[in-house]
């Protein structure tokens, strides 16, 4: 259990900032899961709750995803459930509980870039981007490959462009975290893949991507171009994760065919 000296509420982004820069031991405070498995002990915790963050904007462009807004919110949207073949609500359900999507937050959750994330794929696959409070808007794939530690993120913002989308999730059982993700998108006849769980953080394959678009998809051609882009860990071997990837792969671009 994380413990705080300090907890404060406050009422504008500007002050929650100023807040959060003060001190390397102040904390935005989104769901805690992961905080509470923890045993560390933090100056300040700055809670969001009253900056009116949890919303769900369909616009004709984009769609806005406020950072309060919880995983069960995105669920059981609407709009989601038909938003490219349903992949967001798809993607949620299988995470851990009810429970946990009840207050699992997606500001809090894409921040922390957790390479276990089902989420990330999706955003990636999406051509998603996040607004952040003192860096602005970037893209997600621009936001996992920088060095940010310090901000507080607003939005995420999705192109309102319904596409041809499937996820597909290997885990060691059905509540633990996932040991391979592959998502793959299908525009105008062109293929994207992302893998997730790699065991690093998420990414697209363009690569992979690029030779299933040119040639189609080879067992062994795709073994050799993820080589270098698959890891081991406590939960999978990278000769059994790279077999996952290529069996998942294989698997969603049939869905989508």
């Amino acid at each position: 259990m994380f413990t705080l000296r300090d907890f404060k509420s406050p009422e504008t982004l500007d002050e929650a900032y100023e807040l959060l820069m003060k001190s390397k031991m102040n904390k935005i405070l989104g769901g805690c899961h992961f905080l509470k498995a923890g045993s560390r002990s933090y100056n300040v915790g700055i809670d969001l709750s009253k900056l009116d963050l949890n919303y769900i904007k369909v616009e004709d462009d984009e769609i806005k995803i406020g950072a309060t807004t919880t995983y069960r919110d995105l669920e059981y949207n609407d709009f989601f459930k038909e938003f490219c073949d349903g992949i967001i609500p798809k993607s949620l359900k299988r995470i851990v509980s009810t429970q946990l999507r009840n207050t699992a937050q997606v500001g809090a959750s894409v921040f922390s870039r957790y390479a276990f994330s089902d989420f990330l794929p999706v955003l990636l696959l999406l051509d998603a981007k996040v607004r952040l409070y003192n860096n602005g808007v970037m893209s997600v794939e621009e936001f996992l490959n920088s060095d940010i530690k310090k901000d507080i993120l607003v939005e995420v913002i999705i192109p309102n462009k319904n596409i041809n989308c499937v996820q597909f999730v290997q885990r060691l059982c059905c509540k633990d975290f996932p040991i391979a993700i592959v998502s793959v998108s299908k525009i105008d006849g062109k293929y994207k893949v992302v893998f997730g769980a790699r065991p690093q953080k998420a990414m697209v394959m363009r690569d992979v991507s690029d030779e299933i678009n040119a040639n189609g998809f080879d067992r062994e051609k795709t073994l050799e171009l993820i080589d270098e882009y698959i890891g081991s860990n406590n939960k999978a071997k990278k000769k059994y994760r790279k077999l996952l990837f290529v069996g998942l792969l294989e698997k969603a671009l049939g869905e989508l065919q």
